[in-house]
């Protein structure tokens, strides 16, 4: 009887807190878009695969993706190649403006997928780690028709993110 006046009468917590799975989604600055623009747009009229590398962040659920940078590569219309030195020297220029290598973006002759190689060829992925694929060498670029987007997750591997996963964070926002 005494514990049914108390808890009665005792204060309620005024909300309750309810978890809910995040889901993961990537966003993307108008100045990123821009950037890799650049880093796509001479191996797109040479037609040849083109490869950028975006920086930004991740907490392993949202990444968020501010600029874009073009590797020295070696490209053919039906691959691209990055030496292991360059990497080195893009994540060490990245990770000195404390910002962290989040996506490798390149593109595809004909439709967009995840080949094995282009599984393959991801040696620096973390939980939160995008690849885009974008068709027909980026012709469609700035614009993500037909792109596919893949999200790492360790437990699962690449997942395919849907559209509404991808947010486009206009210039006048930030």
């Amino acid at each position: 009887m005494f514990d049914f006046i108390k808890n009665a009468f005792s204060p309620k917590p005024k909300y309750r807190r309810i978890e809910t799975e995040r889901l993961p989604e990537l966003l993307i600055t108008e100045e990123c878009i821009n950037a890799i623009l650049e880093c796509i747009e001479p191996e797109r009229h040479k037609g040849h695969e083109g490869v950028s590398y975006i920086y930004g962040r991740t907490d392993g659920i949202s990444t968020l993706a501010i600029g874009a940078i073009r590797p020295h590569a070696s490209t053919t219309p039906g691959s691209f190649s990055v030496s292991t030195t360059e990497m080195a020297r893009l994540v060490k220029k990245i990770r000195s403006n404390g910002l962290q290598l989040i996506c490798q973006l390149h593109t595809h002759p004909g439709k967009a997928y995840h080949s094995d190689g282009d599984v393959d060829g991801l040696k620096l992925i973390c939980e939160g780690y995008v690849s885009i694929v974008l068709p027909s060498y980026g012709s469609h670029f700035p614009s993500f028709k037909d792109a596919a987007f893949f999200f790492y997750k360790k437990e699962k591997g690449f997942i395919q993110l849907k559209q509404d996963s991808i947010k486009k964070i206009p210039k006048r926002i930030l």
